[in-house]
């Protein structure tokens, strides 16, 4: 009952807030705690009835009883109605105006319908005017697009057979007429997919045949590619490329080509590294050895076998990558003729990289992963390929040479290049032993060239043979990498390693004391041992250089650094002990000062038989050690040329010096003169044997200084204008021309030992220091402190100067301008 008054006063509420005059009255109302509940549009009288009747906790009925709640509910229906009531009595009025506007309603309603039947029937009768030609011009367009479909079959159906006419036409031609076939077979097979022919006899029924053409003209194109690439006829492999080409497979065909020959050389890798055939063979060769042969014959013969196995695995792998080559150079020449993209293009995208870098990783991956899997499993092969590897490099190198040769100029040598550097890496564990074995086969000789021996106070120094194993061993291992510039380049370091060895132990030998040299008795242990040692190094060093002579490019820097530091450690043994030899010499030659020639002249007891005058004690003491020196250390020096350098060196110190300390003899005169030619003479003599010992002569090898002994020998005799043409005519220094003249004048004119208090040893000591300019200074103060005496004992009423001071000025002026001469240019 609450539920239908609530439901009849809710549209009267509604119409009253829709006139608009009462509105915030109805709100107001409505919105109230009595009244909310009953204006939501999920309002369920049901509900609300059981709400009451149960009265939860929520609910404003909680606590009440039923009577008290039918109560409430009754005073707010009470309440609406008079409410309601209220509202009708206030607007009557408008009430009344809206039944009236209904009834106004009503008869609208009535034409609007008759309107719309009237529209009704006109449609009608516009439909039945449309309709029907509507749906025959449906009908014609279907037909219409029939027949077009039909005649679109139709025209590839003539097609079809016209290319099938002309395939037959085509494939009696031969090679020449298969490129055509195969794009006519191309064209066919583009048309038979279509599903419109599907169940055409004419069409079906050529569909077999079709296929078998397809498979010849593949097989043909096959056959002639091949044939192209192995006879290297580019006609041919231009047309096989476009066979394939119009067939639309020539990407899928190029890499079955280059996989079909890493297949085949991979093979042909197991095959020769096949470490179960090697041991069968070396079975086999074993109870067919003969008695007396050696027991590595079949280690040998199995080497032997191996190695013309790869020998024949590149010669494959040449002949492989040659038809790659020349399949290369094909492809990057030739274009599509309606698209003019190169096929090389065509056939890189298809690979997702470049044909040739695509085949030499292939390669040099298949080589790498054959060769670690076949040692692996063999310790003989891998010692084979250790042992053997500069051959396993040569049979490499060789096939690339080859590759660059014939192809060098198609564009394929970058990848030549490139699959040779991969190659090669795979060999970088063989080549590291190899190296190693190298390094000690190099050693070993050297170490045996100096063994340790104890008990014995030194070791002998290495001989000739010792070097020359050195040598060969060198030579050998330089040999065997000759043919690769990079690898004997690197054999070549091993060698200096061993070099150093040499150089370094051959130090330590002479790395003593060589001792004073005594005429009486043999040479010293040390002495020896720097001459055998100074031989050993000149032997290897001709031996080294003999060697190197035999390549024709440079080997390593680092090799013939160590050359250089044999040749400087040879010179650094040799100078020491001939140092010590011109110390002796010039020692004995310093006791020319010692003889008291002037008193030989004056004195007739102390001349010799029929007046003439004995030889003096530092001439046959220096006669002595020359003999000695020659018998006992250089006659023992085998160094070739060098021996003969260094005794020309020693000669010509020995004159100098000689000469040096014979112009400071006094006083100068004829008879002091003619015992030095005497000395000089002896001198003169014992050189010349000495020389002449050694295949030599004083004149051509001594040279100035032979000649400005023989000068010299005659100065003493020369009138004073003769002496200043010597310097040039005999090439006598000017300090030996200025020397003489000052002791001429002795003792009016000071020497430089007399000036500065020296002896004759430390002025000639202070002239191996100092510069020409130098001692020419210092013997103008000579004359200067004598034109200052003499100057002061002028104007006492003394002499004036003497000539011997003019001609030394003179002398020293020549010199100085001819100097500036030289200086000037």
């Amino acid at each position: 009952m609450l539920a239908a008054r609530k439901q009849s006063t809710a549209p009267d509420l509604t119409a009253t807030a829709a006139a608009g005059t009462t509105a915030s009255s109805v709100d107001a109302l409505l919105s109230s705690a009595e009244y909310k509940e009953f204006g939501q549009r999920e309002f369920d009288s049901s509900q609300y009835a059981n709400r009451v009747i149960q009265a939860p906790a929520d609910s404003p009925f909680h606590g009440m009883d039923i009577t008290t709640s039918l109560a409430k509910l009754s005073f707010g229906i009470e309440h609406l109605n008079k409410h309601i009531q209220e509202q009708v009595t206030s607007h009557y009025e408008d009430l009344l105006q809206q039944v009236t506007g209904l009834s106004r309603i009503e008869e609208t309603l009535a034409t609007v319908k008759q309107g719309v039947g009237s529209l009704n029937s006109s449609f009608g009768r516009v439909r039945e005017k449309i309709l029907v030609p509507h749906q025959e011009m449906r009908d014609k367009s279907l037909q219409l697009e029939r027949i077009q479909s039909a005649a679109e079959v139709l025209r590839r159906v003539i097609r079809f057979m016209y290319l099938l006419r002309r395939l037959e036409v085509q494939l009696p031609g031969g090679e020449r007429e298969l490129p055509k076939a195969a794009l006519t077979i191309s064209e066919l097979s583009i048309i038979i997919q279509d599903p419109d022919l599907n169940g055409i006899d004419v069409v079906d029924s050529e569909v077999e045949e079709i296929a078998q053409a397809k498979q010849r003209i593949s097989t043909a194109g096959e056959q002639l590619l091949q044939r192209g690439m192995v006879l290297q006829n580019q006609t041919d492999i231009a047309a096989g490329l476009q066979v394939f080409h119009n067939l639309e497979q020539l990407a899928e065909k190029a890499q079955n080509v280059v996989n079909e020959m890493l297949l085949l050389i991979t093979k042909e890798m197991q095959q020769a590294l096949d470490a179960i055939t090697l041991s069968k063979e070396m079975k086999d060769i074993s109870p067919r050895r003969a008695v007396g042969s050696p027991p590595s014959a079949a280690p040998i013969a199995v080497s032997v076998k191996l190695w013309q196995r790869l020998e024949h695995l590149m010669d494959v792998i040449y002949e492989n990558f040659n038809k790659i080559c020349q399949l290369y150079r094909v492809l990057k020449r030739k274009r599509d003729p309606t698209s003019h993209v190169l096929f090389l293009d065509e056939v890189s995208a298809g690979l997702d990289t470049d044909l040739l870098e695509f085949f030499a990783k292939g390669l040099a991956s298949a080589f790498e992963r054959e060769l670690r899997m076949a040692t692996k499993a063999s310790q003989v092969l891998l010692q084979q390929l250790q042992n053997g590897y500069p051959r396993l490099l040569r049979l490499t190198r060789n096939v690339f040479s080859r590759l660059a040769v014939v192809n060098g100029a198609g564009g394929a040598s970058d990848a030549v290049r490139l699959d040779s550097t991969l190659m090669l890496r795979c060999l970088t564990p063989y080549e590291t032993a190899y190296l190693s074995r190298s390094l000690s086969r190099l050693l070993e000789p050297v170490n045996a060239s100096f063994p340790d021996r104890v008990g014995l106070a030194a070791r002998p120094p290495p001989n000739n043979d010792d070097v020359d194993k050195v040598v060969r061993t060198l030579g050998s291992e330089l040999e065997a990498a000759k043919f690769d510039q990079a690898f004997v380049k690197t054999v070549s370091r091993n060698a200096s390693k061993a070099l150093k060895m040499f150089i370094q132990k051959s130090e330590q030998l002479c790395d003593v004391e060589t001792g004073p040299i005594s005429t009486a008795g043999t040479s010293t242990q040390a002495q020896m041992t720097v001459v055998e040692t100074t031989n050993s190094l000149w032997h290897m060093q001709e031996g080294l250089w003999k060697q190197l002579q035999e390549f024709d490019e440079p080997v390593d820097e680092g090799l013939t650094d160590m050359l250089r530091i044999l040749s400087r450690t040879l010179q650094d043994i040799v100078e020491p002990l001939f140092a010590h030899i011109t110390r002796d010499l010039e020692a004995v030659i310093v006791k020319i000062h010692r003889e008291d020639l002037n008193g030989r002249v004056t004195s007739p007891s102390s001349r010799g038989p029929q007046g003439e005058s004995p030889t003096s004690q530092y001439v046959i003491e220096f006669a002595g050690k020359i003999r000695w020196l020659h018998r006992e250390i250089l006659s023992k020096l085998r160094c070739g040329d060098a021996s003969r350098e260094w005794v020309r060196a020693l000669g010509r110190r020995i004159v100098e010096h000689f000469l040096r300390h014979a112009s400071l003899v006094r006083p100068a005169n004829e008879s002091v003169g003619r015992l030095l030619a005497g000395d000089m003479t002896q001198i003169e003599f014992v050189l010349s044997q000495w020389f002449a010992a050694m295949g030599m002569k004083l004149e051509r090898d001594l040279g100035d200084s032979y000649r400005a002994l023989r000068g010299f020998r005659h100065m003493p005799f020369l009138t004073l204008p003769e002496i200043p043409p010597l310097r040039k005519s005999q090439n006598l220094p000017p300090t030996i021309l200025v020397h003489h003249l000052i002791a001429r004048a002795h003792p009016a004119i000071p020497l430089p030992t007399t000036l500065y208090a020296w002896n004759e040893a430390q002025y000639s000591d202070w002239l191996d220091l100092h510069s020409q300019d130098e001692a020419v200074l210092i013997l103008e103060r000579c004359l200067d402190s004598y034109a200052s005496g003499v100057e002061a004992a002028r104007k006492r009423g003394g002499e004036g100067l003497r000539a011997e001071y003019e001609t030394a000025r003179t002398v020293l002026a020549e010199w100085k301008e001819e100097e500036e001469r030289v200086g000037a240019r």
